[in-house]
């Protein structure tokens, strides 16, 4: 599991149209809403609000701090709206959870080892997913999951979702069969192949051929 980062949140007053001032100021406006409780409007910094999307912790659960009341909200980044055109966010929703309730999340995967089919037989390794959807208890969310390439030893060797190790109690959403990873021929190697191939067929059609005449 990762480390829980918390966030510095504050009650938001302005509302509709009018959250145009808050974005000029460096203020995302935001909500809070699950858990069968009333959707709070809150705001974030949104240097603060990048700071824990560029540490990954936007991922997993934050600990949500508002001024006034004692206890942190345990939450998950929801959803985050960005201005099309200059990608800035402009909008946050946080969907309360508490720690021990079960979820499906997408998890990144972080692919690890060699695979002596790339470093060998000279092919290229291509990553077919980059996250795997699975169940857990949202305490246990982690930070990325291992996926160790090392058991592709040749050309078309293929690793599956279900072939991907999970911590106990972990569930997996994904497919089973969906490809992970697979090493493929290059190019090159494709090309070469194909030209074998074509070499090929001239003097095959010409066996057929004899053995034709032969059999009249």
């Amino acid at each position: 599991m990762a480390q829980q980062e918390e966030l510095q949140i504050d009650r938001r007053e302005i509302t509709g149209k009018a959250t145009k001032r808050l974005r000029k100021v460096g203020i995302i406006p935001a909500n809070i809403f699950g858990h069968k409780e009333p959707s709070e409007a809150v705001q974030v910094d949104a240097v603060s609000f990048e700071r824990l999307q560029r540490s990954h912790g936007a991922r997993g659960i934050i600990g949500l701090r508002l001024p006034g009341r004692r206890a942190v909200q345990t939450a998950l980044v929801r959803h985050v709206q960005r201005d099309p055109r200059t990608g800035k966010v402009i909008h946050v929703d946080f969907f309360r959870v508490s720690m021990r309730e079960r979820l499906n999340v997408k998890v990144p995967l972080r692919f690890v080892g060699e695979a002596p089919g790339v470093k060998v037989e000279g092919g290229v390794l291509l990553h077919l997913l980059d996250a795997l959807e699975i169940e857990c208890e949202a305490g246990d969310i982690p930070e990325y999951i291992e996926v160790d390439v090392s058991p592709l030893t040749e050309i078309d060797a293929l690793l599956h979702a279900e072939d991907v190790p999970l911590p106990e109690r972990f569930t997996l959403i994904t497919d089973p069969k969906e490809g992970v990873a697979k090493v493929a021929a290059t190019r090159a190697e494709i090309a070469e192949e194909a030209e074998e191939a074509a070499a090929a067929a001239p003097e095959e059609q010409a066996t057929q051929g004899t053995q034709e005449t032969a059999g009249e």
